[in-house]
């Protein structure tokens, strides 16, 4: 377990890719378990939303993150590399919810929104977005820019869709 962690650690850092993943789709199980587990704690510590809708918005967003990459990884006729690379996703956003997690704590102490640690957390999202893209133009042979698109695509897929089916979480969130 440690050698995955590790693994993660190095894709985040830009120096594996996804295609240095196990392909063992019980590791995936594993992963998207755990990434579950810690978005059920995460949304617990959000303010101003319920766990009900954080874990909606959570779930959403990885249904259109995984299932955008098997699409566009079959239109690629790259389907075999589904696997690796939607453990490379899973885990990614697991690391960085983790990182996230201290940042959740300090906001629910205080009972607020603290201005340097929102900044902080855009900082890990930005993080996120470009390991992401690392992890596209790795996983579908396309240039670091495509990755970036397709991951900002993702995102802003995810943002239309909580609009439109979950409205009162964006004025909920500020947004």
């Amino acid at each position: 377990m440690s050698a995955l962690i590790r693994l993660l650690f190095r894709i985040c850092l830009f120096r594996n890719g996804p295609e240095d993943m196990p392909y063992e789709p019980r590791v995936l199980g594993a992963l998207l378990f755990s990434w579950l587990a810690v978005q059920v704690f995460g949304s617990a510590l959000q303010l101003g939303l319920s766990l009900a809708q954080m874990l909606a918005v959570q779930l959403l967003s990885m249904m259109v993150l995984l299932a955008g990459t098997g699409l566009v990884l079959t239109f690629k006729n790259l389907r075999a590399r589904f696997l690796q690379t939607a453990m490379a996703l899973v885990g990614v956003d697991l690391v960085i919810s983790v990182l996230a997690l201290p940042l959740l704590i300090v906001s629910y102490m205080v009972g607020a929104h603290l201005p340097f640690l929102d900044g902080v957390y855009l900082v890990l999202i930005g993080w996120q977005l470009a390991v992401q893209s690392f992890i596209f133009h790795r996983a579908l042979r396309v240039s670091p820019f495509l990755g970036l698109g397709l991951a900002i695509g993702f995102m802003v897929l995810t943002l239309l869709l909580v609009s439109t089916w979950m409205p009162a979480i964006l004025t909920a969130s500020g947004g």
